[in-house]
């Protein structure tokens, strides 16, 4: 009797601990997935981008947006004809990335986008109004 009812709690510990073994196998499964899906979000961002606005002065026209990602973190840098600006209160959504710059001190520009592959295109607003913005991703080799 005694060692049928130690046998029993045996194979019973046995179980508990197959249980849990999974349930920590399968949440850190979750964990990886979850990982690798927001890197891929965030990967579809990072990159060099050529644009174009339209409804703005000339200096502004044309640039490149530099996206970087370091620990979790996104960068913005803006490169214009009269110099390179940097991407303030930077959020990344799960289509695309919301920033502001100042131009010239304290006119703050809202650039709101969404990217589509190697596309990027949005709005951006200031006190001037609101002006339309599409791009293209820079491919190596271009």
């Amino acid at each position: 009797m005694k060692i049928t009812r130690f046998l029993f709690q045996g194979i019973l510990l046995v179980l508990v601990f197959c249980s849990f073994s999974t349930i920590e196998s399968n949440r850190a499964t979750f964990s990886s997935q979850q990982m690798l899906g927001e890197t891929a979000i965030n990967n579809s961002i990072v990159g060099v981008w050529n644009y174009s606005m339209s409804n703005v002065e000339a200096p502004y026209e044309n640039g490149v947006f530099f996206i970087t990602q370091k620990e979790g973190s996104f960068d913005v840098a803006l490169k214009l004809s009269t110099g390179i600006l940097t991407g303030q209160d930077v959020i990344v959504t799960e289509n695309g990335i919301n920033f502001n710059v100042n131009f010239e001190g304290l006119k703050r520009v809202s650039f709101v986008l969404i990217v589509k592959g190697d596309k990027i295109m949005g709005e951006t607003f200031s006190d001037k109004g609101s002006s339309e913005i599409y791009g293209v991703r820079q491919l190596p080799g271009r």
